[in-house]
């Protein structure tokens, strides 16, 4: 299986409910744009019935180059964790089972 691509989600939308490419990409394009706003607040992402995303730091830590063997300081950095729902994980649970 490949990767799920923006203009394979919109093919598929554009199948499912016959609105234009333009408008369903725009819908998509904001959807986006609204998540961004809220991992820069590090506010947490709440699908229902989907999952959860959340914003979170990283500790600085020490590093070491893999070439050369000397250390470096790896910075902070933000990033976003998924916990999958209850119901989606059991879908997919399910799903392997058959």
């Amino acid at each position: 299986m490949g990767k799920l691509t923006r203009k394979e989600i919109l093919r598929e939308l554009h199948e499912r409910t016959g609105l234009s490419q333009r408008m369903l990409s725009q819908i998509v394009e904001t959807l986006l744009e609204e998540m961004k706003k809220a991992f820069d607040l590090s506010e947490e992402i709440k699908i229902s019935g989907f999952g959860t995303f959340i914003p979170v730091y990283t500790r600085p830590r020490q590093g070491r180059n893999l070439k050369t063997g000397e250390r470096v300081a790896i910075p902070s950095f933000k990033k976003v964790l998924f916990h999958l729902s209850p119901t989606l994980r059991a879908e997919l649970h399910n799903e392997k089972g058959k």
